[in-house]
């Protein structure tokens, strides 16, 4: 189709300064729908650090034979790689070189730390009064922690959400799979669309900034605006302190569900779904306040029911009842589920190193100009002399003289 754009964003170049994920899985989500990403490694460090499995992720089996390393993979698909020293006043030059021919330069490190390095905001916009300077903290570019070090699990803790979790008895606990990187890269990733949005009315760019703290405390804002309404703090709940029509049961097969039930209509439907339509008008449970006030019983109840059949069975009742419930599924599960391969969510990739395989899609559709994971993860510096050359011109001599000094 003429004028068919192979992503929303194609024909944007952005210049990567991001390491970890809160940066890279934001960027990543602009290169799947079609923004060219540069991204800039530190030749002196082995580049992004998250290039070699995290002491964690080893542990949970992340660590593959084939040294394809799924957190790099995930947030730096699609992109290029150039290593370059920053540290270095050549390094430096082609930064700014290359920054001028941008529409955006993205970087999470520390306030203050790429002004030191002449590389921050007002010595860029001289360059280009265009560009979109976003930048990802920790805590944000104000205020008296603006320039402490801080990371997915620092955050979860400090945004609250750590408060919140687990049953009442239990310690605070993180979140796995950096939740707070995450939504952190999903309004980083906003923040900067927005930006390009207002650019092409305005012609003029602007400073992006988002915090991992802030994406915590966005997470979280029903609940934190009832904290700020009522001075009140919200109670950890387990399961026999949770709504009873709310809550997780696990089934004969040892699988577990959950039901979310609101509305008057679907106690009845739920009773006869579990062959057990005396409890329709069981005055212990009649109405949801007496549900609530005798909810230990009807948990016990409850989880009696549900120990007698399999997970699927019961899911196959619930829904042909149209009761709400979904089982609680393990990642395999996930990955087998038609909802998420058919939508998308899960999709099939060609990898260099693992030939056919599963990858994470997008997960904003659009019908004309749809994002996709195009190309694998670079290597180190895969693209160093292809963009030098051929973006800012320089010789391959002035390529291998800059690697001589160290400059790339």
């Amino acid at each position: 189709m003429e004028g068919r754009l192979d992503g929303p964003l194609e024909g944007i170049r952005i210049l990567d300064m991001t390491v970890g994920q809160q940066g890279p899985y934001a960027t990543v989500m602009l290169s799947d729908m079609g923004a060219e990403v540069i991204k800039v490694e530190d030749p002196r460090y082995g580049g992004d650090s998250m290039r070699v499995a995290r002491p964690e992720m080893v542990l949970q089996g992340f660590q593959y034979e084939s040294g394809v390393n799924a957190y790099f993979e995930t947030n730096n698909r699609n992109k290029q790689s150039i290593t370059v020293n920053a540290q270095e006043d050549e390094g430096r030059e082609i930064l700014l070189r290359l920054a001028g021919m941008c529409d955006v330069f993205v970087h999470n490190r520390r306030p203050g730390v790429m002004g030191r390095l002449g590389l921050g905001y007002e010595s860029l916009k001289e360059i280009s009064p265009a560009i979109i300077y976003a930048s990802a903290s920790a805590y944000g570019s104000k205020g008296p922690d603006a320039g402490m070090r801080g990371i997915d699990q620092l955050a979860q803790a400090r945004g609250g959400i750590m408060s919140v979790t687990g049953g009442p008895e239990d310690a605070p606990s993180w979140i796995p799979g950096g939740i707070a990187d995450q939504v952190g890269g999903f309004l980083l990733a906003h923040g900067i669309v927005l930006a390009l949005l207002a650019r092409e009315r305005t012609g003029v760019g602007q400073e992006v900034n988002t915090s991992l703290l802030g994406g915590q405390i966005a997470l979280q804002s029903w609940l934190l605006q009832g904290s700020l309404f009522t001075g009140k703090l919200p109670p950890k709940l387990g399961r026999q302190e949770r709504v009873p029509l709310f809550n997780t049961y696990q089934a004969r097969d040892g699988k577990w569900l959950t039901l979310a039930i609101m509305g008057r209509a679907f106690w009845p439907r739920l009773c006869r779904a579990l062959d057990a339509p005396e409890l329709v008008d069981d005055a212990r449970f009649a109405s949801p306040d007496k549900r609530l006030e005798n909810k230990g019983e009807l948990i016990s109840l409850l989880s009696g029911i549900f120990a007698t059949k399999d997970r699927d069975t019961w899911m196959q009742l619930l829904m042909k009842a149209d009761v709400m419930a979904a089982p609680v599924k393990d990642y395999v599960e996930v990955a087998e589920d038609p909802q998420a391969t058919e939508n998308g969510y899960i999709t099939d990739f060609n990898h260099p190193v693992l030939g056919a395989t599963k990858v994470l899609g997008t997960p904003i559709q659009l019908g004309d100009t749809p994002g996709r994971a195009r190309t694998a993860a670079p290597r180190l510096g895969e693209h160093t002399e292809g963009v030098l050359t051929g973006l800012l011109g320089y010789s391959a001599g002035e390529v291998e003289g800059f690697r001589t000094r160290g400059a790339i």
